[in-house]
């Protein structure tokens, strides 16, 4: 079955790939439309991960300005848009205000105000919206706490038996020797632990076995009440293998994939299809697959009797896994693997892979693909950063070619596409095709 390439236009140019291309669409200054996201919802997106790359649509930022809610205060549009006026509403965060002051009658005595909750390596903070601090949850104090790069080491669930859920990994010195672990807990909003999970599973890759301890790297929640479920992720602390489980809401474990490298996000599309994002050792790039939590107790894609097949796991497999190959920049400058961050929009998935990490500086370089919600890839593309480093890798004479002259000028070319019927084959991006 083929990919359908319906969607936003050729590599994207609905898009706008940076704080700059948004100002110069709105003709503004990047500080303006910098206050005006943080002040006023102009939707600009990010997708969660180390850097700082930002993206726009176009018709998102038409529909930003032509929007006239009744609630609210009236700022000056740009001039290119003319003078009219417009309204922000503040609705939604009032009503999210008023769910978590709800959560919080009867429980703490006090002032009732929604609860914000801060996880630093030390441990778990609450606080009311007053910044005043009810209740702390702090780690052992042997442990030197590691957070997740790209996925939040805490969640607070309203509704129905609200909760507080906390994951942290965790590294502990023994013998010379530094040993990480890691587990998900769950504190009612008083902070006290109600249940706690960590994985304690073995597997034997190519005759290999692989033990605890495991490293929790996410977790996900869905559902409310009885059927609540909790997804959580791991990886070994030195090893390939990552572990996915779903617990009920009783914690007891459903199902385990076992993939053959990083998981570091987890997505919930509906309560039997899960979002996997991270890294695939085999075909060496960042991964993303969508499962079926009915029929998870399986493993990745890999041929029996291969060094990344498991030897001792179940026999499901995902239903699509697709697999971004390094850029020409990640291999070149031999960066790090090209982890991929997820991010779910209510009509597309955006994955943004790291080619190069940026610590410190203001954003990475990196590849942004479109998917639908199905996982048929729609778009792909570099970001400026990415083609900033490329003429600095020119000037260094790393590279031999300009933009003009490369083959990835008008993105990544093709992605890596599994599925059970098929199993692997290429599929190249409509950028490429359309050449």
């Amino acid at each position: 079955m083929g990919l359908p390439m319906s969607g936003p236009t050729p590599n994207g140019r609905d898009r706008l790939d940076s704080w700059k291309a948004v100002a110069e669409y709105l003709n503004r200054d990047v500080a303006t439309v910098r206050r005006w996201e943080k002040t006023l919802g102009l939707p600009v997106r990010r997708v969660s991960g180390r850097g700082r790359s930002v993206f726009a649509y176009r018709e998102e930022i038409e529909a930003w300005l032509g929007a006239t809610p009744s609630t609210a205060r009236a700022v000056d549009l740009p001039a290119r848009h003319g003078r009219r006026r417009l309204w922000l509403a503040m609705a939604m965060s009032v009503a999210a205000a008023t769910v978590a002051m709800l959560a919080w009658r009867g429980g703490l005595s006090g002032p009732v105000g929604p609860l914000s909750i801060e996880t630093s390596r030390a441990g778990v903070v609450a606080r009311d919206a007053q910044g005043r601090e009810r209740w702390r949850h702090l780690f052992p104090t042997e442990y030197d706490a590691a957070l997740s790069e790209v996925a939040p080491a805490s969640r607070l669930v309203l509704g129905e038996d609200p909760a507080v859920y906390v994951a942290t990994s965790h590294r502990v010195r023994r013998a010379d020797d530094v040993v990480e672990g890691g587990s998900v807990m769950e504190l009612d909003l008083e902070g006290r632990v109600r249940r706690s999970f960590a994985f304690d599973d073995e597997v034997v890759f190519y005759g290999t076995r692989y033990g605890a301890p495991w490293a929790v790297t996410t977790f996900a929640v869905e559902g409310a009440g009885a059927a609540r479920q909790l997804a959580v992720a791991s990886h070994h602390w030195l090893w390939d293998p990552s572990l996915i489980t779903v617990l009920d809401h009783k914690w007891r474990r459903r199902a385990t994939f076992v993939h053959a490298g990083w998981i570091e996000q987890l997505q919930w599309l509906a309560p039997d299809r899960l979002l996997v994002g991270g890294f695939s050792h085999p075909q060496d790039g960042g991964m993303v697959a969508l499962l079926d939590t009915t029929a998870m107790n399986g493993q990745g894609p890999e041929p029996a009797g291969t060094r990344y097949h498991c030897d001792t796991c179940g026999s499901d497999r995902p239903l699509r896994m697709v697999v971004m190959p390094r850029s020409e920049l990640n291999l070149v400058t031999a960066s790090r693997f090209n982890r991929a961050v997820v991010e779910v929009l209510p009509d597309r998935i955006i994955v943004r892979t790291i080619e190069i990490p940026a610590p410190g500086e203001p954003e990475a370089a990196d590849a942004l693909y479109e998917f639908t919600r199905e996982l048929d890839l729609t778009t792909a593309s570099f970001g400026e950063r990415y083609w900033n480093l490329h003429r600095a890798l020119e000037a260094e004479r790393k590279l031999t070619h300009s933009r003009e002259e490369c083959p990835d000028r008008d993105g990544p070319r093709a992605v890596l596409l599994w599925e059970p019927h098929a199993g692997w084959r290429t599929v190249h991006t409509r950028a490429a095709a359309i050449r």
